[in-house]
């Protein structure tokens, strides 16, 4: 009986266990690849507490598959130390998927889990207000707010010059959405049932929504912005009954037709608008700001996958080969080009076109387990959820947050295994939570989700 109250004290802890190991799965090095064992002894403490090492998920076959490809690019990567980083962000990420996803299934986990990516998010951006190297050359205006924020923090490992602002917006990308989300849904509820308690959480929501986006504008990521702003028409569109949607369609249809016709009378150009094409030829030709450059590096990306249709390059080794292997001519060697800017192309140069199977149904199980609780029996809500007051915008926020990073990851990428991807495991372990708590295998109807304040169980 002791055996089992240790096994089961140690199973309520072992975020303890993943949150030591996370900084050494992070910034890895082969002196600290033992913290890899914390992931199998979390498997282990799993199975002896509840006969069950992993939380069953319609996500399992595609994360079976692609910790296969992992093995397997570990064997492909010409230097394991290049590509241990991006290895060891992938682990990390199925142990913090697994775990929201076990402790997301009822109501108070589901909501410390929330609580955890909203603070995972505001620490990243704290560290990017002190390392990131901002653009100064898009904006005028930002450029000018940028310049108050100089790089102080120099010499993390895969950014040792400053980190990329794109990364910063695109990983925001998958928490932007929910929180605006979040935000809405508070303030509709304190508008119907107003209190101050109601009004607190929407100043909270609202500040914390305001934060998150100022820094999103400071990255100036013009494929960013393209996204977030697509990713909100659209979910405004869901949210809006059907008589506003047919009034959002006209609206989207005459700004297709006036942008058509700035274009063809030559008053806008469309690439230099989501930013693949700029003004200064000495940045062309050194950066990836055109659309010329960004297809010759996906041609050159293609050629790879051609190369290593099975295995991938390994993980991160696209970035180190390129220049040798597949010569680039309008981007100069000394750029380092990071990734494909293509998160597809990515995921098929790291794990080959198998592991990008496995990239793509992650996302198509997501989108399908959001889309079976959204069309759940009505019979089997609460009153307050039978409305759609909350779970909607839960369902639009975390749908969002996959479908703006999926924009943004046509023209540019946060590659498997980033130490900001931690996000997107997050989300995954968010939706995987929701999805088991209405339509999982349990025999007693689910907790709803609902307010501290609210008085309701």
């Amino acid at each position: 009986m002791k055996a089992e109250k240790v096994v089961q004290i140690v199973y309520r802890s072992q975020w303890i266990l993943l949150v030591a190991a996370a900084p050494f799965l992070i910034f890895p090095s082969p002196r600290r690849s033992l913290a890899l064992l914390v992931i199998p002894l979390l498997l282990l403490i799993s199975w002896l507490a509840r006969r069950e090492p992993i939380p069953a998920t319609p996500l399992n076959g595609s994360l079976l598959l692609m910790a296969l490809m992992v093995l397997v690019s570990s064997w492909a990567t010409y230097d394991l130390r290049v590509s241990l980083s991006k290895i060891t962000g992938v682990l990390l990420g199925f142990a913090v998927f697994w775990s929201f996803a076990r402790f997301g299934h009822n109501t108070n986990g589901w909501r410390w889990c929330l609580v955890c990516l909203l603070a995972t998010s505001l620490a990243m951006v704290g560290i990017s207000l002190v390392g990131t190297v901002w653009v100064q050359s898009k904006f005028s205006l930002l450029a000018r707010i940028a310049v108050l924020f100089p790089v102080r923090l120099t010499g993390l490992a895969g950014a040792e010059s400053g980190i990329n602002p794109n990364q910063v917006a695109g990983s925001l990308l998958w928490v932007l959405p929910l929180s605006i989300s979040l935000a809405a849904g508070k303030l509709q509820r304190a508008a119907s049932q107003p209190s101050g308690g109601a009004w607190l959480q929407v100043a909270a929501a609202g500040a914390l929504t305001l934060f998150l986006l100022g820094v999103f504008l400071l990255a100036q990521s013009r494929s960013a912005f393209l996204g977030l702003a697509l990713t909100l028409f659209f979910m405004l569109g869901l949210a809006m009954p059907r008589k506003g949607r047919a009034v959002l369609v006209v609206l989207l249809l005459m700004a297709v037709v006036g942008m058509a016709i700035l274009i063809q009378q030559g008053r806008l150009d469309f690439f230099s608008a989501i930013g693949l094409r700029t003004a200064s030829a000495e940045n062309d030709a050194t950066q990836l700001g055109t659309l010329e450059n960004r297809l010759e590096l996906w041609r050159r990306a293609i050629d790879a996958i051609q190369d290593f249709p099975l295995t991938g390059m390994g993980m991160n080794v696209f970035r180190q080969a390129v220049h040798s292997l597949y010569p680039l001519f309008l981007i100069s060697p000394d750029v380092d080009v990071s990734h494909a800017h293509n998160e597809f192309l990515q995921a098929a140069l790291d794990l080959g076109i198998p592991g990008l199977l496995a990239f793509i149904a992650l996302h198509v199980s997501a989108f399908a387990m959001l889309a079976q609780v959204a069309r759940q029996d009505p019979s089997r809500l609460t009153r307050e959820e039978a409305t759609g007051t909350q779970l909607t915008w839960l369902l639009l926020g975390l749908g969002g947050g996959l479908v703006a990073h999926l924009l943004f990851g046509l023209t540019d990428a946060v590659a498997l295994g980033a130490k900001t991807g931690i996000l997107f495991w997050m989300l995954l372990g968010l939706i995987a939570g929701l999805h088991s708590r209405y339509l999982g295998e349990v025999r007693s109807r689910p907790a709803p989700l609902h307010d501290p304040d609210s008085g309701t169980q």
